[in-house]
Order: C-alpha cells, then sequence, then structure tokens
C-alpha cells in the first residue's frame, strides 16, 4: 500500500508507463494487460482520496481504463466512480480526457452514464463543453463534445441510467436475442465512415 500513496504522490507523467494499457493483444481467456493489477490498486486509492490526487493521474487511469475497455469489450467495475472522481477533481480542466474516454467503446459510453455527480458541478461543466464545441475545428471531437453535453443534460435531469442494464460478469443469462437499434448502427456506421476518411 505504500508503495502506491507513493505513487500518487509523487506522479508525473514520466511514470505513465507504470499504469498505462499494455495488452497482450488477446481476446477472451488469454487476454492480458500487464499494469492492470497495480492500475487497478491505484484507482482504488485514487476514488477514495481524490482530492488529494494530481489531476494529470487521473486522467491518465480513466484513459487506460477506457483502452482496457476498447479491447476488453467490456468496462472495469470501478468505471463510473473513477469518471465521478475526474470530473469532480478536475472540473472544466478534465472535459477533453473525459470526453476521449467516454466515448471511446460503446462499454465506456454506458458505463459513464453512472456517474454521480453534485447538481452544483454540472452547469459549469455544460457551459464549458458549448464553449469548447464552439472552438473546436475536428469534426470527431465535435461528435465526443456533443454526446458529452447530451449525457451532462441527462444528469441534470436525473434521466442518464434511463434505458440502461448492467450485466454483472458471471451473470447467468437465457433468452437472449440481439436487437440492433437504428440508432446504433447510424452512429458506429458514421464513426466507422470518418475513420477510415482520416
Amino acid at each position: 500500500m505504500s508503495d502506491i500513496i507513493e505513487f500518487i504522490e509523487h506522479y508525473t507523467p514520466l511514470e505513465r508507463k507504470r499504469i498505462a494499457f499494455a495488452w497482450n493483444g488477446k481476446h477472451a481467456e488469454g487476454f492480458i494487460d500487464t499494469n492492470q493489477a497495480f492500475r487497478w490498486a491505484v484507482v482504488k486509492e485514487c476514488i477514495s482520496n481524490f482530492e488529494r490526487v494530481p489531476l494529470a493521474l487521473l486522467e491518465d487511469l480513466f484513459l487506460a481504463d477506457a483502452d482496457w475497455a476498447v479491447q476488453a469489450w467490456g468496462a472495469p467495475e470501478h468505471f463510473a466512480p473513477l469518471d465521478s472522481a475526474l470530473l469532480v477533481r478536475g472540473g472544466s480542466a478534465a472535459l477533453e480526457s473525459f470526453a476521449n474516454g467516454f466515448n471511446a467503446s460503446f462499454d465506456t459510453f454506458g458505463a459513464c452514464h453512472e456517474i454521480q455527480l453534485a447538481a452544483d458541478l454540472l452547469p459549469p461543466l455544460m457551459t464549458s463543453v458549448r464553449e469548447m464545441q464552439e472552438l473546436a475545428t475536428d469534426e470527431r471531437q465535435k461528435v465526443r463534445l456533443e454526446s458529452t453535453l447530451e449525457l451532462f443534460q441527462k444528469l441534470e435531469g436525473a434521466k442518464a441510467t434511463a434505458g440502461w442494464v448492467k450485466v454483472a460478469p458471471g451473470a447467468e443469462v437465457s433468452d437472449i436475442r440481439i436487437v440492433w437499434p437504428r440508432w446504433y448502427h447510424k452512429v458506429w456506421g458514421w464513426f466507422f465512415r470518418r475513420s477510415c476518411q482520416s
């Protein structure tokens, strides 16, 4: 534990390699992220004491776990509390990192709908997102900012979790039917076309 606390207290971007997503390129049973255990121990401590954690560390943890979620096909259980800590600690300064991680995958997108933020934090965040939208020139960043603003509006109206179901790892399921909503195809199709043009 003292190693983790020391790491947090003296964190600089030079230490990012210890918490970065370090994937072996395999999925399912073969999936390994060699930094996962240490990173998640750091995350646990950071969530408990986020007010004394360097913002750069929270951002790097959040983005590393977003990378993890893309390849693991799921978001870590602590993703929403980590998101909350990032936004409470960083406020508007954390919005670019948040927008990138939030929109990294369907799983990160869904997990972020569970974040808990004080009502008085949302209006300044939404104002900052709108200001960033006015200055944004990159189309992908504009889309990320638009979805971030929509999330904050849902949180403000206490409607963020409506329509979302969380399935815990190991949950037994039966009678599964895959549903392909039209908006899902349109959104991911748009992202795919945009990434191919870049």
